[in-house]
């Protein structure tokens, strides 16, 4: 079954729309913001890749904002920019599923309300911060706002999020269970995510036990949200061409599976664990590319890659790598410059931690 990318909705470190994803695939450079965080040590400083939300106030009133943190804020500008781009956001939906990848959930949320308990002498929590904490919160809100009645999903899988949401909306649009879905994913940047960032790199703390063990240039933190519609119609006017097969599994037990004739997008995000596995799996003549120097280290970078797949689909052509973002990239085909995608797929290809790993195929 072939599954059409009808639109697309991103935020992140590079802007705010598809259009901005675009240019900054182009210019193959995004910015980070120096983020300052108060420890017992001192003032420290963390790069992060941070989005925007403010484009939010032209779909929802001030009113509903008011009680929504961030978290949720960028899930609901990336529902509603890809409802946009798929010219569904006044039309007739018919009946839509929804579902929302996260890998750390509200974090910002989750820990202010555990700080609030510990600290405060109020007796109960604020009933606010505690229901926007709970994973499901963010599809909550989309299925309110937008008056959706139909399934609702959230998963919460670490990196391996992206490739179980657009699974289980394909078996979604395979049954017939709804006529479109709107599958997309969200994390945030936490003082937590940037502390831990520095104890890695900190090799002079006795507590950084881990220090060393990332790519420093690729291991900046990112914040975000992708969305996509997805529709089971076979349309020959898809712009982004079509979700062609989903695949999860476990390398160490049974190896990979790839498929041929392919352009593959790698998840990786700096952590030499899941980094260092790729050249093991991939064929000397196979053509690899990775962004994740534009969008940052994030469980559900995958999206991003999905959506990069897309324009890829769209112009027709393979966007150039970053500079160095594997380890053993000597040994990889890496794309260092544009490249005719000519009548090659492309596969999004994550490897996580345990020897789990998750791909999605696309095609045009």
């Amino acid at each position: 079954m072939k599954v059409s990318i009808k639109g697309i909705g991103v935020l992140g470190g590079f802007g705010c729309g598809i259009g901005d994803l675009n240019k900054t695939i182009i210019t193959g450079k995004s910015s980070s913001a120096a983020m300052v965080i108060k420890t017992t040590d001192g003032d420290i400083e963390v790069p992060a890749f941070l989005a925007n939300t403010d484009r939010l106030k032209s779909f929802v009133s001030k009113r509903d904002l008011r009680r929504i943190d961030h978290y949720i804020r960028m899930a609901l500008l990336g529902c509603f920019l890809a409802l946009e781009d798929a010219d569904m956001l006044h039309a007739n939906r018919g009946k839509m599923g929804i579902i929302i990848a996260t890998g750390y959930g509200s974090t910002c949320n989750t820990f202010d309300l555990q700080h609030s308990v510990i600290t405060e002498a109020a007796p109960f929590c604020s009933p606010i911060q505690f229901s926007n904490s709970v994973h499901n919160a963010a599809a909550t809100y989309i299925s309110i706002l937008l008056k959706e009645m139909g399934p609702n999903l959230s998963v919460s899988h670490y990196d391996m999020s992206i490739a179980s949401a657009f699974l289980s909306a394909y078996q979604w649009l395979q049954e017939g269970r709804v006529e479109s879905v709107l599958v997309g994913s969200v994390d945030e940047y936490s003082k937590i995510l940037g502390y831990f960032r520095h104890c890695l790199y900190n090799k002079g703390n006795k507590k950084a036990d881990f220090a060393g063990k990332m790519n420093h240039e690729y291991a900046i933190i990112g914040e975000g949200a992708n969305f996509f519609v997805l529709t089971g119609e076979n349309e020959a006017n898809s712009p982004y061409g079509f979700i062609e097969e989903i695949k999860m599994g476990n390398f160490k037990r049974k190896g990979i599976n790839l498929p041929e004739n392919t352009a593959f997008f790698l998840g990786a995000d700096g952590y030499s664990e899941c980094d260092d596995q790729y050249v093991n799996y991939l064929s000397e003549d196979a053509r690899v590319a990775s962004y994740s120097h534009l969008y940052g280290g994030l469980p559900v970078g995958t999206g991003f890659d999905i959506a990069i797949a897309a324009l890829s689909n769209k112009f027709g052509t393979v966007f150039k790598s970053g500079d160095s973002p594997i380890y053993n990239s000597d040994r990889l085909n890496v794309i260092r410059h544009n490249e005719d995608l000519g009548s090659r797929r492309i596969c999004c290809l994550k490897l996580g931690a345990g020897g789990s790993y998750g791909w999605v195929s696309l095609n045009h």
